[in-house]
């Protein structure tokens, strides 16, 4: 009888550990902001005033301990020892990576999944992202692109040879292709101008002005109704500005100290600079467009900012397709409710996350099928304005039909959704 591999029990039990904690975290942390709210509700308040306490606390939290091991677990099973996302030669075998690359991305993907997890958890609750998720979570994503650029995700470089076919070398997804090339094939400085530095503050600004609030709470103060008849936000006081100064001047000194070192680190920083401000700008653009359409706001702003958030992760090709994914999710969820007429708000939140954990798990045969549509630009921005536009126009019609034609409407986007599976079937066929 073959005796385990150790490598394969060791690595489990390090990745069972982990999952456990991150578990425990997240009941703890995600639990207890709930159940604070949950109690500031019903004391009238607008939002958590104290911490909870650890009954309260509680809220399926075997349940959601479990889940989280199982998919840390799934996830270490999946990225490090079946080397799901690593992209294949010609032979059709997995590009040799170092360990360390491989462990490193996957211990980032479990934290970006415990973060969307949470996210989820709360906006399926409250309708809401708390920016204690998305402000941390950006960070977080910045300091670990410029840190361990080897935890982007894995694509393949072709290196030209004399004589010979291309030769495939594993690489990371960087902000203009391959990050480890590109910076190879402009010198050690890793293209580190003076315009990427103006560039990269730029972004990094954008990200401050539309990401933060007045406060990191995630909860706005409002005036109770009977002060003032309808909630109404509340005065900012002076105070309140500082925290969001000090972290603008911060994180420009940062940026400009990873420009200053340069090299491969800061092509990872601007990586993920680029992809939370391209990111968080195709949501911002679906929300106004969607919110002028429906003549109130369509979803709120903590979409956005989470977007960002995951932008910094995954860079912004990747978040691109989670977007994409995402809406068709979120119009799936949509319409089960519309059949089971349940509500008719929903979340948009939770189908991005779960857009992202699909592109994280997927990978290799997403980037494959559209890597081609990535490297033509033209008409990846006409796709992108053409969804952010749809989207609009969809919900314009939509908010004008009446139940009868909103379920006639429903019925030919289901029969027109199976017509275009079948006819993809008969391509591929």
């Amino acid at each position: 009888m073959p005796l385990p591999d150790p490598g394969l029990l060791g690595g489990g039990l390090v990745a069972a550990l982990i999952g456990g904690a991150l578990g425990v975290a997240q009941t703890s942390i995600t639990g207890r902001w709930l159940a604070a709210c949950a109690r500031g509700l019903e004391e009238g308040t607008a939002g958590p005033s104290s911490p909870a306490t650890p009954a309260e606390a509680v809220d399926r939290s075997s349940s959601i301990r479990l889940a989280t091991l199982a998919v840390v677990v799934g996830l270490w099973w999946w990225e490090v020892r079946c080397f799901g996302q690593l992209p294949c030669d010609a032979a059709g075998l997995p590009l040799e990576v170092p360990f360390a690359a491989t462990a490193g991305r996957w211990l980032a993907h479990a934290i970006l999944f415990w973060l969307l997890a949470a996210a989820t958890w709360i906006d399926f609750r409250y309708r809401v992202i708390p920016d204690w998720i998305t402000i941390p979570g950006f960070l977080g994503g910045l300091f670990l692109a410029w840190l361990l650029p080897e935890t982007l995700l894995p694509v393949a470089a072709e290196v030209a040879r004399p004589f010979a076919t291309p030769l495939l070398e594993p690489d990371v997804l960087g902000w203009a292709g391959p990050l480890a090339h590109g910076v190879a094939s402009h010198g050690t400085e890793g293209g580190a101008t003076p315009v990427m530095l103006i560039v990269a503050l730029a972004l990094f600004t954008v990200w401050w002005v539309v990401g933060t609030g007045p406060d990191f709470s995630g909860v706005a103060d409002v005036l109770p109704e009977e002060e003032g008849g309808a909630a109404v936000a509340a005065p900012l006081p002076p105070e309140s500005w500082w925290p969001r100064l000090a972290l603008l001047a911060v994180g420009c000194l940062a940026v400009a100290g990873a420009w200053a070192i340069g090299g491969l680190r800061f092509e990872g920083l601007f990586t993920a600079l680029v992809g939370a401000v391209v990111t968080g700008g195709i949501v911002w653009g679906t929300r106004a467009g969607a919110s002028l359409a429906l003549g109130r706001e369509a979803m709120g702003l903590g979409d956005v900012t989470l977007m960002a958030m995951v932008g910094a992760w995954l860079g912004w090709q990747a978040s691109v397709l989670a977007c994409f994914l995402g809406v068709l999710f979120g119009l799936f969820h949509a319409v089960v409710q519309i059949v089971r007429h349940r509500e008719s708000e929903l979340p948009f939140g939770p189908g991005l996350c779960m857009g992202t954990a699909t592109v994280v798990i997927g990978w290799r045969p997403l980037w494959q099928a559209a890597a081609a549509t990535f490297a033509e630009t033209g008409q990846l921005v006409g796709m992108i304005v053409a969804v952010v536009v749809g989207t609009a126009l969809s919900l314009w019609v939509w908010a004008s039909l009446g139940p009868v034609a909103r379920r006639v409407a429903l019925a030919a986007m289901v029969l027109l959704g199976v017509l275009l599976f079948c006819w993809l079937l008969v391509l591929q066929g």
